[in-house]
């Protein structure tokens, strides 16, 4: 009896990961690369996942407003992910700031004040390139075409919002 109990809970670990309420997976996801990203603010009202790429005027206009704002830093917190947009040659300067020693703090220089710096023959580790695919890999799941492109999650919900296009976190309701 003892063995068949194991046996049992052991397939309940096994696919226990596959009974994640789908609602649930694009904040698993986001929650997963969390400590990639580069955080503003130390509010608790929301949780808000910014993806810019850091040579878009839109982005860098957005970071502006949540840099100048301290209302919206003190009631939310702001996790800025890198991801490319396809028409920007940016992949160098994504890299340049990450591996920086202070990444928010270059995130400053060039997307706030707007600082030139050239990167163009800059070498990044491996370890960053990683870092880049692996947000590349969850932003993908999201089906965002704009930057910056937001997602949003209120404390204690298990609902999102979104800047754009359907919002992920309802398709169970599609």
């Amino acid at each position: 009896m003892k063995f068949l109990t194991l046996i049992f809970l052991l397939f309940i670990n096994l696919f226990g990961a596959e009974l994640v309420d789908i609602s649930q997976k694009p904040k698993a996801a986001l929650e997963a690369i969390e400590n990639q990203a580069i955080r503003f603010g130390t509010g608790e009202m929301s949780k808000v996942y910014v993806f810019v790429d850091p040579l878009c005027e839109f982005s860098r206009a957005l970071m502006k407003k949540i840099y100048e704002n301290k209302i919206l830093q003190l009631s939310n917190s702001y996790y800025v992910l890198f991801y490319r947009l396809p028409i920007l040659d940016s992949e160098h300067m994504m890299q340049y700031i990450l591996e920086s020693k202070n990444p928010k703090e270059t995130l400053i220089k060039v997307m706030i004040d707007e600082e030139i710096i050239d990167v163009s023959k800059y070498k990044a580790k491996p370890k960053t390139i990683k870092i880049i695919k692996e947000i590349a890999k969850v932003a993908s799941t999201l089906d965002m075409t704009k930057r910056p492109y937001m997602i949003s999650f209120d404390k204690d919900s298990k609902f999102c919002r979104v800047s754009e296009g359907s919002v992920s976190c309802l398709d169970e309701f599609e």
